[in-house]
């Protein structure tokens, strides 16, 4: 009877769990979780050239000086970080700002985006996908594969050029399918999105070129082209509007961005690869067999739906990635946000001349590596974000904290920069307010400045990434021993000193000029 009854409690679990509210349910909780737990970014360009500069923009930074070298020639879009700094208003204006609560707001508010987004292009494909079980399979790849729950709550460029590019194909295919009543209307619609899309990062570009061409030739028709000129014209003008905010003077961001990347060839710098790095590059970052089952449903699309607003979409956006010099898997994060939809037709076509057997165990091997990812994104903050709560606790109830490191060298604070010349970037944005951050062409020079610091009664820091420093320098130095891994897992996991590979080059030294040397009090 107990066994009857414990069947039938994990029968209707089963049923629930697996039902489209229960996936929808278990999605929204997972990026909940993401939004708390996932610190940090994938790529600095998320950092540096979104919240570095809403910081400089809420509290009033004396300087530019510390922003990356894009800053100066005007070359990225002011609209996110608008949106942060009209966030961080908000939080200043209630008196409970800080960098870590500004974090997880926008990031909770770029989950509830991506899901909006994810669940607005399913109804608009409902039809394609056939049944409920399709559309259940669509709803679990999108919200709960790993790489997918990371990227929906990142504030990047990437992210939310992505989720429009989404947006914008279900407000087509919604379009396509209504009785071509009000095509103003959707115009003004299909025209808001699309300079939203551009707006937020320049290259989608690529792809609203195909998406233009697939109306001249497939959706001729004059006022729904009339209604997405204002609409365009609006997003444009709103972009244009931002970066008068960000830069303090009239400037094209594309038209610099085409510039100074593109024509004079600063993005070269940062790398050149071969045209085949996308396809060895993203399987080894997502895992052979996610990578293969992403590129196989894509391109199988693509074949299959030659007139699909997607194909025209996407493939341009990817031909001309494929073809630049420079390359990283992120500029292809945009094309992921399609993938469950991909997917989900290539199961559904492909599965029944599958061997049952054969599906199961590489399904259920998937199944496994993605609850890994999952837990493994949630359970361990990057060493650079547990290093600046550290310091935040660390300056908390001192007084002015002055922070040194020789220009030249890397810390969590700071790193040289050498694409127009040579320059200093910092990470202000997660700093506390009471640091002053000061960089030095010599060690020399750091020790003189330290010494009369040390004088006037402020404590004194040294990022150095010299583990040994303690030993070598003249001055009296204590370090602060840090690791962003759990107590158990150094003291019973830490074979070969792994956990010392994050950290070991961005020591910390309190300067302690009263105090006599001491060998061992490290």
């Amino acid at each position: 009877f107990v066994a009857e009854i414990v069947r039938n409690v994990f029968s209707e679990l089963k049923k629930n769990l697996c039902s489209r509210r229960g996936i929808l349910l278990a999605g929204c909780a997972l990026t909940l979780l993401y939004a708390f737990f996932s610190h940090g970014y994938y790529h600095h360009d998320e950092h540096f050239q979104i919240l570095e500069y809403a910081c400089m923009k809420l509290f009033g930074t004396p300087t530019s000086d510390h922003l990356a070298w894009e800053f100066s020639l005007m070359m990225r879009s002011g609209m996110q970080p608008f949106i942060v700094w009209c966030l961080g208003r908000v939080l200043l204006a209630l008196g409970v700002y800080s960098p870590y609560l500004l974090i997880f707001v926008l990031q909770l508010l770029c989950g509830a985006f991506s899901v909006a987004a994810l669940l607005v292009f399913g109804r608009a494909v409902r039809d394609e996908l056939g049944d409920e079980r399709q559309e259940r399979i669509y709803l679990a790849l999108g919200l709960l594969l790993w790489f997918l729950a990371y990227l929906h709550v990142h504030f990047s460029a990437e992210m939310m050029a992505g989720n429009m590019l989404l947006l914008l194909a279900a407000a087509t295919l919604r379009y396509l399918s209504s009785d071509a009543r009000h095509e103003f209307r959707w115009g003004l619609l299909l025209g808001a999105l699309a300079g939203a899309t551009f707006v937020v990062r320049y290259q989608t570009g690529f792809a609203l070129l195909g998406y233009g061409l697939w109306l001249l030739l497939f959706r001729r028709r004059w006022k729904l082209y009339a209604g997405m000129v204002p609409g365009v014209a609006v997003l444009l003008a709103f972009g244009l509007l931002t970066d008068r905010w960000l830069y303090g003077e009239w400037t094209l961001t594309p038209v610099n961005y085409l510039r100074e990347n593109i024509l004079n060839g600063h993005m070269l710098k940062f790398g050149v690869e071969p045209w085949w790095y996308y396809f060895t590059a993203s399987l080894a970052e997502s895992g052979v067999l996610f990578g293969l089952l992403v590129w196989a449903a894509m391109l199988r699309y693509f074949w299959r739906q030659r007139r699909s607003v997607v194909t025209w979409m996407l493939v341009p956006f990817l031909l001309v990635h494929f073809f630049m010099g420079h390359k990283e898997i992120r500029f292809f994060f945009p094309v992921l946000f399609f993938a469950p939809y991909f997917i989900t037709l290539f199961f559904r076509d492909l599965l029944p001349h599958t061997s049952p057997r054969l599906f199961r165990w590489v399904a259920g091997f998937m199944a496994a590596f993605n609850v890994g990812a999952l837990l493994f994104v949630v359970a361990q903050d990057p060493a650079d974000f547990y290093f600046y709560r550290m310091m935040t606790r660390y300056c908390r109830d001192r007084g002015e904290v002055v922070g040194l490191n020789v220009s030249s060298e890397k810390s969590y604070y700071s790193w040289p920069q050498y694409v127009l010349e040579p320059q200093v970037i910092e990470t202000r944005f997660y700093m506390p307010r009471n640091m002053d951050l000061r960089h030095f062409a010599t060690f020399g020079e750091l020790e003189s400045a330290a010494q009369e610091l040390c004088g006037g009664g402020r404590q004194v820091l040294l990022f150095s990434p010299d583990p040994a420093l303690a030993e070598k320098c003249a001055l009296p130095l204590r370090k602060i021993v840090w690791s962003p891994y759990p107590t158990w897992v150094v003291r019973h996991f830490n074979f070969n000193d792994w956990t010392r590979y994050s950290v070991r080059s961005k020591n910390v030294y309190e300067v302690l000029i009263a105090e006599s040397r001491d060998p061992d009090r490290l």
